[in-house]
């Protein structure tokens, strides 16, 4: 936690009120979506560690910073279920924004936001351009903008960041994006490693609760349609070439690499992060499945565009068990003094940052 004992009180004392709040919602009777039934419900079941983590985002994203709340703008950037916004609006905070690419989830997020009392002050549901222009039209300038286990998603993460400074127009702005894809944690990239193998090859069940816009044939299945009806003269050969040469490409980037194969006889295409040559993501929307990056080249990425950077190691919540308890807490106080070798046990990793010279971590 920082060393800001005034803002480490309000968050704890929020989040307090907030679990009560949750605790007591039937989000049965919430005219919401099967998939946030599911997925929101499954983070009611270990609330007390969800809440810690959304808690320790929060206190890092609006630390120390030279504005008193009632007056500052927060960005819940791809926030899900929203209970990031739902930790913020009970920390009265001026104005809470909230943002997903899904809009079905967007639509729950405010309907659960409405059932306890605290809803954001607006609801964006696009990418990082609409929000801009959302920003712009309303003449808004964030203070902080802030997620958990979306980075790993965007499709092109890169230019994602270098876009971040335009959510504010006054030079005062810190960004705190925290991922469990941690790729220095064995048993995490171990994880998603078979992650990767199951999307790209193997079609998926339609469960309760499953998303929607998630298709159900796998990844590489997808890219080999994608490129025969770009091309049905293209032989089988040259059909099983080209899905495996676009892994990780979205399907107006496929459509680029057949022309150039059609022009060149070959695809130029590389794996931004070829260290990790099983990432794959879904080529009709650019998701990824859990993207392994170079998350100090991220980092790179944010002080190229004026950002005060870092990588941060993360940290484990209290479960719900004693045992549990006891080994979360061992492995905090390894993780904590391990410095950036940390990284091999946490859960997850934070890219923080902060546009304004005269502030710091």
């Amino acid at each position: 936690m920082p060393d800001d004992k005034s803002t480490v009180k309000i968050v704890n004392e929020a989040a307090n009120r907030l679990y009560y709040k949750l605790e007591g919602i039937d989000i049965e009777t919430l005219d919401i979506s099967d998939y946030n039934k599911r997925y929101f419900g499954s983070l009611l079941k270990n609330l007390r560690s969800n809440l810690q983590r959304y808690a320790y985002i929060l206190v890092w994203s609006i630390t120390k910073i030279d504005i008193p709340l009632k007056k500052l703008v927060f960005l819940d950037y791809g926030g899900g279920s929203g209970m990031l916004s739902l930790l913020a609006k009970e920390c009265n905070i001026g104005t809470v924004i909230y943002n997903d690419i899904y809009d079905v989830s967007a639509r729950d997020a405010e309907l659960i936001g409405k059932a306890i009392g605290d809803q954001a002050d607006y609801y964006i549901p696009g990418d990082i351009d609409k929000v801009i222009d959302f920003l712009k039209t309303k003449s808004i300038n964030c203070n902080a903008i802030a997620n958990y286990d979306v980075i790993e998603h965007i499709y092109d993460i890169e230019e994602f960041l270098k876009k971040i400074s335009l959510i504010s127009d006054d030079n005062n702005l810190r960004v705190f994006f925290s991922s469990g894809a941690n790729p220095y944690n064995p048993l995490i990239k171990r994880k998603l490693v078979k992650n990767h193998h199951r999307c790209e090859l193997l079609d998926r069940e339609s469960i309760f609760g499953r998303k929607e816009r998630d298709p159900l044939e796998s990844y590489l299945k997808i890219r080999k349609k994608m490129i025969k009806n770009l091309n049905p003269g293209l032989s089988e050969n040259q059909v099983v070439y080209l899905a495996a040469a676009t892994r990780g490409l979205i399907e107006y980037d496929i459509k680029k690499a057949v022309n150039e194969f059609l022009t060149s006889g070959s695809v130029t295409f590389k794996q931004k992060y070829p260290q990790y040559p099983t990432n794959t993501c879904d080529p009709y929307t650019g998701n990824w499945a859990e993207h392994l990056m170079d998350i100090y080249q991220l980092r790179n990425v944010l002080q190229s565009e004026n950002f005060q950077a870092d990588i941060w190691c993360g940290y484990y919540g209290d479960s719900n068990t004693l045992l549990k308890c006891l080994a979360a807490r061992s492995l905090n106080l390894l993780i904590k003094s391990s410095g950036r070798y940390g990284l091999i046990f946490s859960p997850f990793f934070t890219l923080c940052g902060n546009i304004a010279p005269q502030s710091s971590y």
